[in-house]
């Protein structure tokens, strides 16, 4: 998809899920939602999707992966949990680092039924903070951009089938609400600097995570 061909893209309708930010995280939600024949809105302010996985060392960790299971490493959920806990000591948000482990082999098992070669060498025990107690961090040959080959081809085969919309270039401003106070939708404005009202029956946010904001970084 061009930039002059997102900038025309047709946002009217209801859309069952908005996207805010094709990144590690909006591509695969994307992905998942149109397979289950949602309709499905992906909006980036940038000129190509990716987000930081053009530039992000593409670093994952996960327990009991398949590839673990293959190279004789025993580990778990909550083998990965508690080593989190130890390794932050005990600063790290429970329930958030619970949700992630417990998600984590399937989303990397995913991942490479999709394609991902981690390197040959790994799982490891990871570097740039105290090693876990298991092998359990993988990454590509070129870091993000190996997750980014693998997930962006699947998107424009989506695109391509009519099952997924794209919008690049396109700024999310505000979000709708109704007199209850829930998300209706939202408001995007396009390259050409027409604002567009979205209505969405969901919308997710991917544009960035705390990193992305440095006075949230400093104060936390």
């Amino acid at each position: 998809m061009t930039e002059g061909e997102s900038a025309r893209v047709d946002l009217s309708g209801h859309w069952d899920l908005a996207i805010v930010g094709g990144g590690s995280a909006g591509l695969p939600a994307a992905i998942f939602a149109a397979r289950r024949g949602a309709r499905v809105l992906l909006l980036d302010h940038a000129d190509q999707l990716g987000g930081s996985l053009w530039v992000a060392t593409g670093q994952m960790s996960a327990a009991g992966t398949r590839l673990q299971r293959e190279r004789g490493i025993d580990d778990s959920p909550e083998q990965h949990f508690e080593d989190v806990m130890r390794i932050s000591r005990g600063t790290a948000n429970p329930g958030l680092v619970r949700l992630a482990v417990d998600h984590a082999a399937d989303t990397f098992d995913w991942l490479m039924d999709e394609g991902f070669e981690p390197l040959p060498e790994h799982p490891v025990k990871g570097f740039g903070h105290e090693p876990y107690l298991q092998p359990r961090y993988y990454w590509g040959a070129e870091g993000g951009i190996s997750v980014k080959d693998v997930l962006l081809p699947i998107v424009d085969k989506l695109v391509a089938e009519g099952r997924l919309t794209v919008a690049l270039r396109h700024e999310v401003t505000e979000l709708t609400t109704d007199d209850t106070g829930a998300v209706t939708g939202l408001v995007a404005r396009g390259a050409d600097r027409v604002s567009h009202r979205i209505d969405a029956g969901a919308v997710l946010l991917t544009c960035g995570g705390y990193a992305a904001n440095p006075e949230m970084f400093e104060r936390l």
